[in-house]
């Protein structure tokens, strides 16, 4: 069993590492668009092509499914390339939304993400697609992602950046916020202080992967031939990906390769 995962840097590795705790014998093949990040800022059909560029690269690895570990990814290119691959793609943001829902008991929930994925509107129309009667408060973090390419998941940047952001959720109402882009849960804690009490904070990660455990229990009920292998591939700096990457996973980074692809 192989998954294929991509994000616009190292975001999707929290995805990563959730795919491991699940799925402990899928052997992974990550990109992470480092060398472009970020994605939030750019225009719809750029997302789409860096999408279908990098879903290219991850087909030729033989990968039984791939997840699109990324957000504004997610909201840009799903539609898309689903139906275009051999294989199951899948993007985090349904299974994000109905995560919510499962937990909201108000049925007031906040949303942070990039620009593009706000501007977007997909967690608003996912959301409500599932159930009409919710409401959605959404807020663009701009500076969050790349900060957390910077390795600042902590400090005075941060914490500006946080107190700007999180003030439009503070006795708002919401019960629950969703973690809009696979960058956010490493800056949990930090998030965490700005909001009032109480509330809940999804990840989307989670359930993404239970999805994709779902499709694929043909494969996980089946004993493994061999070990599991790691392979990550990055258009930016190898060594600065393997550095970072390995404080997110907790574990030394092998087999970081960067690969570019035509802009």
């Amino acid at each position: 069993m192989k998954i294929g995962l991509f994000d616009s840097g190292l975001g999707g590795l929290t995805v990563v590492r959730e795919v491991k705790r699940q799925l402990p014998e899928a052997s992974i093949e990550f990109f992470g668009d480092n060398g472009r990040n970020p994605y939030g800022p750019r225009p719809r059909e750029e997302i789409v092509r860096f999408s279908r560029q990098i879903l290219d690269f991850l087909a030729e690895k033989g990968i039984d499914l791939a997840i699109i570990a990324c957000n504004t990814a997610t909201a840009a290119a799903l539609s898309e390339v689903q139906g275009a691959y051999p294989f199951p793609v899948l993007g985090v943001i349904e299974p994000g939304a109905r995560a919510a829902l499962a937990v909201s008991k108000n049925r007031r929930i906040g949303v942070i993400a990039t620009q593009f994925t706000i501007e977007s509107g997909a967690y608003t129309l996912t959301l409500q697609s599932l159930d009409p009667e919710v409401q959605v408060l959404g807020q663009a973090c701009p500076l969050f992602t790349p900060l957390v390419e910077q390795g600042k998941t902590s400090g005075p940047e941060v914490e500006a950046a946080a107190r700007e952001y999180l003030t439009t959720f503070q006795g708002s109402g919401i019960d629950t916020l969703v973690l809009g882009c696979t960058h956010y849960p490493l800056l949990l804690d930090v998030i965490r202080q700005h909001l009032d009490p109480g509330i809940n904070i999804v990840d989307p990660a989670e359930a993404t992967v239970a999805q994709a455990k779902s499709l694929l229990k043909t494969k996980v009920a089946a004993p493994a031939a061999v070990p599991p292998t790691y392979r990550f591939y990055t258009s930016g700096d190898p060594e600065l990906f393997a550095r970072l990457g390995s404080n997110i996973l907790g574990c030394p980074l092998e087999h970081v390769e960067r690969v570019t692809f035509p802009t």
